[in-house]
């Protein structure tokens, strides 16, 4: 008896936490699936303090106030907080659909949010269904979850006169003669919108659409006033006399050979009789298609609740993105298919391959009360996985290193790759990407292409003069008198150049590349010094270029070449003085990663002059915000099998709970 009851209770446990994780509702071939994971985001706040903060209490405020009722906490709508809620989209030729699926934890209280507003919906057992008044949405929910889906036709697809056809569409042009409706191909009856590839359960009539109001275009009206013209040589004039007329409207004279942009001779106005009739009957043609689109929403929506069919959940690329401790999470199946779907208007090429050898797309959310940090991930094909961990074998200069100072860098930006790996990598990946846009119709001219540029490039040589790691910082802002030429005006309009000055805030910036054979660069510079483009004291080079704002210095030392617009940190560099404060943070930021970006937030208040964000009240809101922020900093992560991947990190400073009571905070500092 006793194992009796124990399976019992893990049969009921197994099919209630079925009922409650919709992702078994997401169909396998979904396209686009995103997740708010409700359990984790009221970890950080409980419900009590989402309600009191200055985001629910504007949620809850402009929700009561359209809805006239009043709402004193979010659970009050009825949704289940602690469950996950999903996005998914999917695509087919005929159709997109954007559907969303949301845990229901009280149905009466959603159903007192439709009440109120007086919208009507329908009920089949436990299954309630409500149709949006444009009908271009649906809405089903039972007492456990709800499901909302819209979908729009894909103009392509009935642009396909076998395809519009069987639907019974008709390809309307606009003509002159009565045949105004010309049927893209036998066109079946009217009746045949029930014939669908769609998959159906049953076949729902659709609500009745209005007919588009046309507008009709005001008819021109005749002259009543006897035109004056003369008939010679079979062409007609106007007279002299009429075109002399001051201050009247002139009458409107068609000559016997003008047509119009569409080919028609507008006569009497029929024209625009003709014009409005096919108006009349372009807009029946798009109530059948948005009544053909409602059909398969239905019979979608049907299939959702309560159809079999496969789930995401067996699509191991899906799979294999989720991480439980993120509280958001974008799940792309393809970049190829974003491609087709973007670009429809590219025809066959935007179905030709161009993004061949890119996989699926994730993105994930994460806060804890340290930082915000989204980690992005790409899967790759094998053999592009392998070229860029070719390419990828590289780290900094590490005696880049001595010439950051954490203390008052407002940022730096660095990246590492192998300048050789790259030069004989970057054929094969041309062909692959362009390749493929061409449609395979030069894949002789492209081998040839690429084999010549391998050809005139040594790589070897190449990559000693650019090894292909680089640091770019900005230690500050500086304000510097510039001259800029306007142009006034005397009291004639005569145009009058002038020369003028102003204050502009510039960044104090510092660039290093290594390089470790400079032969090419000597013979630049010493061609700049002959051109007198480039002048020379004590090692340091400054190019002469008067339109610049800034002044550019260069100098090469110990295998780097720098470029910088402080000449005293040039100097500093020449001399081994600079001063060398790095923190640990940022040591391991630059040495780790091939890529890494950062931002201190808090190095920039008060850099930035009041009168150039504002005035002085938004330069003290904008201060406050960034006293208030942490590094904001990014790095790629090394290649784990055939996905690349890359984080972006926020920290929060300290006093704040987590990242997400400090989110709310600053959008409550900034609504201000």
């Amino acid at each position: 008896m006793k194992k009796i009851l124990i399976s019992i209770s893990l049969f009921l446990s197994f099919n209630l936490a079925k009922a409650q994780d919709l992702v078994k509702k997401i169909p396998s071939n979904a396209f686009t699936v995103a997740t708010i994971k409700g359990d984790n985001v009221f970890k950080l706040m409980f419900v009590k303090d989402f309600n009191e903060s200055f985001v629910g209490k504007k949620l809850l405020t402009e929700t009561s106030k359209s809805l006239d009722k009043n709402f004193t906490s979010i659970e009050d709508f009825g949704i289940n907080l602690e469950k996950n809620m999903y996005y998914f989209n999917q695509l087919s030729d005929s159709i997109t659909y954007n559907c969303f699926l949301i845990p229901i934890k009280d149905a009466k209280k959603f159903e007192s949010l439709i009440n109120n507003k007086e919208k009507k919906y329908s009920q089949q057992g436990d299954i309630r269904t409500m149709v949006m008044p444009d009908s271009t949405s649906i809405v089903k929910w039972n007492n456990n979850m709800l499901y909302f889906v819209t979908g729009s036709i894909r103009s392509s697809f009935f642009a396909d006169s076998a395809k519009s056809a069987r639907y019974g569409i008709k390809d309307i042009r606009f003509q002159s003669d009565d045949a105004l409706a010309v049927d893209s191909t036998a066109v079946l009856a009217d009746s045949a919108v029930a014939v669908t590839a769609e998959p159906m359960v049953e076949v729902v009539e659709a609500p009745v659409i209005e007919k588009a109001k046309v507008q009709k275009k005001p008819t021109i009206k005749k002259n009543t006033k006897k035109t004056v013209a003369t008939k010679k040589t079979g062409k007609k004039k106007t007279s002299k006399k009429a075109k002399k007329v001051k201050d009247q409207p002139l009458d409107v004279i068609y000559p016997e050979e003008t047509v119009d942009s569409t080919g028609i001779t507008p006569v009497n106005g029929q024209i625009n009789e003709q014009y409005d009739a096919y108006q009349q009957e372009r807009a029946e043609q798009d109530a059948k298609k948005k009544r053909l689109a409602f059909t398969w929403m239905n019979a979608q929506a049907d299939q959702i609740f309560n159809g079999t069919y496969e789930s995401i959940e067996s699509n191991k690329s899906y799979t294999a993105s989720l991480d439980n401790k993120a509280i958001a999470e974008l799940w792309v199946s393809s970049l190829q298919d974003v491609y087709n779907s973007i670009s429809p208007e590219f025809g066959t090429y935007g179905k030709a391959g161009l993004m061949t050898g890119y996989g699926s797309l994730n993105a994930k959310l994460f806060m804890d009360n340290k930082s915000f940090r989204i980690s992005t991930g790409l899967e790759l094909a094998q053999e592009q996985a392998d070229a860029y961990k070719k390419i990828m074998n590289r780290k900094l200069n590490k005696k880049f290193l001595n010439y950051v100072n954490s203390e008052k860098a407002l940022g730096f930006m660095s990246y590492s790759i192998d300048t050789k790996a790259y030069l004989e990598e970057f054929p094969k990946l041309l062909k692959q990407t362009y390749g493929s846009f061409l449609g395979g119709k030069m894949d002789e001219e492209i081998d040839l292409g690429t084999d010549l540029f391998s050809l005139l490039l040594d790589e070897e040589a190449v990559s000693k003069v650019i090894k292909g790691d680089a640091l770019f910082v900005i230690n500050g802002l500086k304000s510097k008198e510039v001259t800029y030429t306007t142009y006034e005006y005397d009291d004639d309009y005569k145009q009058k150049e002038v020369t003028k000055t102003k204050n502009e805030t510039l960044p104090d910036f510092l660039f290093m590349f290594s390089s470790e054979d400079h032969r090419l660069i000597d013979k630049l510079i010493k061609y700049g010094i002959h051109k007198n483009m480039v002048t020379v004291e004590n090692n340091i080079y400054k190019i002469q270029e008067k339109k610049s704002p800034v002044d550019i210095y260069f100098m090469i030392k110990d295998g780097i070449v720098f470029f910088g617009n402080s000449l005293s940190e040039m100097q500093s560099i020449s001399n081994n003085q600079y001063t060398n404060k790095i923190s640990k943070l940022h040591k391991d930021l630059l040495s780790k990663n091939n890529f890494s970006f950062l931002f201190n937030a808090k190095n920039l208040v008060g850099k930035v002059p009041d009168s150039e964000i504002g005035g002085v009240e938004t330069a003290k809101k904008f201060n406050s915000t960034l006293e208030k922020m942490g590094n904001v900093y990014m790095k790629s992560n090394p290649i784990k099998g055939r996905l690349v991947s890359a984080d972006i990190s926020a920290e929060i400073p300290n006093g704040h709970e987590n990242a997400l009571k400090y989110l709310f905070s600053l959008i409550e500092n900034a609504a201000k």
